[in-house]
C-alpha cells in the first residue's frame, strides 16, 4: 500500500512527510535563533501571534551558523495541537511511496543528520535515491516537552520584537536569543528574510483569500519600478566578472560563475523598452530560478524586500512607454506606478536566445 508523501531536500539528501501532516510550505523567513533547544529547534518565528519552533534537521558544526538561502523552504507541519516548522533546501514533489521495504537500521546513512533528531524517522526507502521517512510529529517530543520549551521562549520573542530597533547584539545575547540569522546572507538578503518574518506575524485580512495575495520584490530599473514574484527570487548578487558569450544580442551581458554554477547575466532595459545604461563594472543582480531556468538579471537597487498586494488589483496601463508583453499589469507603489513583470513570458522569449553562428 502506498502513502501519499511530500518530498523535499535539505543538503542533498531527500526526506518526506506524510502530507495528512502538511498544512503550508512558506518562503524561509528571518528566524530567531535560540541556542541550546532541545530536540533540533534551532529558533522560532511569530506565526500569526503563535510562537512557532522550527527544526532543521540538518547536523550543526559546533560554533558555526547554519548556512540559509532566499530559496530555502519552511514545511508548516501540524497533527492535532501540535504545529511547527521544519525546514527544507528544496520543496521536490507530493508522491505516493510504498514503505514495505523501509530499512530502520540507517546508521551509516545518516551522517547529514544531527543526532537529536534521528528518533524523528521510522526509516529510510532505497528508492531511485535513499529516502528518509519522517514519523508522526507527535512522537517527536517528550509529552510537555515542546510546550515547556515554547513556554519560555514566548517572553523572548515578545520582548525581540518590542525591542528590536534599539536594541544591541549585546543585549541580545543576554536575553539567550542571538538575531545573527544566516551571517552569510547579504544586507539585502537580510532585509528580504526579516520583511518575511514580519509579514507573518501579521493577521491575514480574512476578506481576502490567500490565493489571490501575491507577494512581490521591488526593483528598479532604469529609474522605473518592476516587481517581480518573490518565489521566483533566489538571492542577490554582485557580478565580480562577467564572460561574454559570442552571437548574443547586446543586452545579454555574458555568463557568471555562482558557486561553481554558470549564470547568463542579463540587462531587461531593452526587451522591456527602456532605454539602455551602461552596465556598471559590478553591477548588482537578482538571481531568479523559474521552471529550471536560472538568471541574473541586472538592477539598480531592490527598493521593497516584500510587497503583498491583492491579484484583484492589478490594472492594464497602456499608457506606459514599456512593451506589454512582457507586463502583467501595473499596481500603485507609493506615490508610483509599479509594473509587474511576467517573467516566464520574458524568459521564454527569442529575445533571450543564444543564435549561434554555425
Amino acid at each position: 500500500m502506498e502513502t501519499s508523501y511530500c518530498l523535499f531536500e535539505i543538503n542533498d539528501h531527500f526526506a518526506a512527510i506524510n502530507t495528512d501532516y502538511l498544512e503550508e510550505v512558506l518562503a524561509l523567513p528571518e528566524l530567531i535563533l535560540v541556542p541550546n533547544a532541545p530536540s533540533g529547534i534551532v529558533g522560532v518565528i511569530d506565526f500569526h501571534g503563535e510562537v512557532l519552533p522550527v527544526i532543521d534537521l540538518r547536523l550543526n558544526q559546533e560554533g558555526k551558523s547554519q548556512p540559509y538561502r532566499l530559496s530555502d523552504s519552511l514545511i508548516i507541519i501540524k497533527q492535532a495541537d501540535l504545529r511547527i516548522g521544519l525546514f527544507a533546501n528544496t520543496i521536490q514533489t507530493i508522491k505516493d511511496l510504498s514503505t514495505q521495504a523501509l530499512i530502520t537500521n540507517f546508521s551509516e546513512y545518516q551522517e547529514w543528520m544531527n543526532p537529536d533528531v534521528t528518533n524523528f524517522f521510522d526509516g529510510m526507502i532505497l528508492n531511485e535515491a535513499a529516502i528518509f521517512i519522517l514519523s508522526e510529529p507527535q512522537s517527536w517530543f517528550n509529552p510537555g516537552e515542546l510546550k515547556q520549551v515554547i513556554s519560555i521562549i514566548r517572553f523572548l520573542v515578545d520582548n525581540y520584537y518590542e525591542t528590536r530597533l534599539e536594541q544591541s547584539e549585546t543585549e541580545a545575547a543576554d536575553l539567550n536569543v542571538t538575531t545573527s540569522f544566516s551571517p552569510n546572507a547579504t544586507s539585502q538578503e537580510h532585509i528580504i528574510f526579516r520583511q518575511r518574518a514580519d509579514n507573518l506575524r501579521r493577521q491575514l485580512n480574512d476578506s481576502v483569500s490567500a490565493l489571490d495575495l501575491k507577494t512581490l520584490i521591488v526593483l528598479s530599473f532604469n529609474d522605473q519600478l518592476i516587481g517581480i514574484e518573490a518565489t521566483c527570487v533566489r538571492e542577490f548578487i554582485t557580478v565580480r566578472q562577467a564572460t561574454p558569450v559570442p552571437c548574443c544580442p547586446r543586452h545579454i551581458i555574458g555568463s557568471t560563475s555562482l558557486r561553481g554554477e554558470i549564470l547568463t547575466v542579463i540587462d531587461i532595459s531593452e526587451p522591456l523598452g527602456l532605454p539602455l545604461k551602461a552596465v556598471p563594472r559590478n553591477p548588482k543582480a537578482v538571481v531568479i530560478e523559474l521552471n529550471n531556468t536560472i538568471a541574473a538579471l541586472v538592477i539598480e537597487d531592490v527598493r521593497d524586500a516584500l510587497f503583498e498586494i491583492n491579484s484583484n488589483n492589478i490594472q492594464i496601463d497602456s499608457t506606459f512607454p514599456m512593451r506589454h508583453n512582457y507586463i502583467q499589469g501595473t499596481v500603485p507603489y507609493g506615490d508610483q506606478m509599479m509594473r509587474i513583470l511576467d517573467l516566464p513570458k520574458l524568459l521564454q522569449s527569442d529575445e533571450l536566445v543564444v543564435n549561434e553562428v554555425l
